[in-house]
């Protein structure tokens, strides 16, 4: 079985265009809006400017280490913020039932961030320390779906990105943290389960971070400058269905069919292509005009030459955990 996991960077730009409109904004992208007390961009999807514009005032009357409990206040949940380029600005994402908005501020990015599918993975044998290097041999991978284990939280990847020892009997890479390169970023912990080690499942569960700032949500993450797909549900990875896939190094919404079926397994092949570090990403349907998807598996290999992209369904890895797929709220 070929593993995905890497060092692949990617660097984004992004282009801003001017747009001003009260109406309520498309799923998949953006709307541009006017901008609004301190905020120099305000970006909205499946809301109206008019609801983006009143949460930009509102961030701006109070300091940026209350972002979260502001945005909880007038109805949004925060999703993450991160550094723009320039270090000097930072965007702030929110979601609201099938709703997103970004809004961009001047200074440093409030320590906001947490589980969603689709994130950079860092896995390690040694501890990891936030704000530090990574250690040496550490894999890189992508997270997938939030999932509810035993009354408490957990996060999906590939297991093989922990690896096993040659007996089987513990992980190898046990420790994981959420990336924000150069650094570890957010420390996760070890792993918690690792079905490899007791089936032909390549699933492990991480814990997910908790607490104030730390928020996690049943969505596909597509970076700040898209907003993010909603999990609304569990798909059945049919032949010849439409699938979708993102990963860290093959980026977002990679999307192709089910062709096939791997060798001697059950595991499904796709027409999509896939590189190393895309393992543990997200597979889910076509998302539909309200920016829902639905989940179908965790990416797991490359077939052949032209580099299929194989996955494991979701369905007996929720079983074999005795596991529920966390979904996104009514729209």
């Amino acid at each position: 079985m070929a593993g995905l996991v890497g060092w692949v960077l990617l660097v984004t730009a992004i282009t801003f265009v001017s747009v001003a409109t009260t109406a309520i904004a498309e799923a998949g992208e953006y709307t541009r809006c006017q901008r609004a007390g301190d905020a120099t961009v305000v970006d909205v999807s499946v809301a109206s400017c008019d609801d983006a514009v009143a949460v930009a005032t509102a961030l701006a009357a109070e300091p940026d280490a209350r972002s979260e409990a502001v945005l909880r206040g007038v109805g949004w949940s925060p999703l993450r913020a991160a550094a723009t380029g320039d270090r000097k600005h930072y965007d702030l994402v929110a979601i609201r039932g099938r709703a997103a908005l970004r809004i961009r501020r001047a200074g440093a990015a409030p320590d906001l961030d947490g589980w969603a599918a689709g994130r950079e993975l860092l896995f390690a044998r040694g501890r990891l320390v936030g704000g530090k290097p990574p250690p040496r041999r550490s894999a890189l991978c992508t997270s997938a779906f939030l999932i509810r284990l035993g009354g408490h939280p957990g996060g999906l990847s590939a297991a093989h990105c922990g690896g096993l020892h040659s007996d089987g009997g513990t992980t190898r890479r046990r420790n994981a943290a959420l990336r924000r390169p150069p650094q570890p970023g957010i420390v996760l912990g070890r792993v918690a389960r690792n079905l490899l080690r007791t089936r032909p499942l390549d699933a492990l569960v991480l814990p997910v971070p908790s607490g104030t700032g730390r928020p996690s949500a049943a969505v596909v993450d597509r970076g700040v400058s898209r907003p993010p797909w909603f999990v609304t549900g569990r798909a059945r990875p049919l032949l010849g269905r439409s699938v979708c896939y993102t990963g860290r190094t093959s980026g977002i919404d990679r999307c192709g069919r089910i062709v096939r079926s791997y060798p001697g397994t059950r595991l499904p092949c796709t027409t999509i292509t896939a590189r190393q570090g895309d393992s543990g990403g997200p597979v889910y349907s076509t998302p539909r005009a309200d920016g829902s998807v639905r989940a179908i598996g965790i990416t797991t290999l490359v077939f052949g030459l032209l580099q299929s992209m194989c996955f494991t369904p979701l369905g007996p890895v929720l079983d074999a955990l005795n596991a529920r797929l966390v979904t996104a709220p009514a729209a």
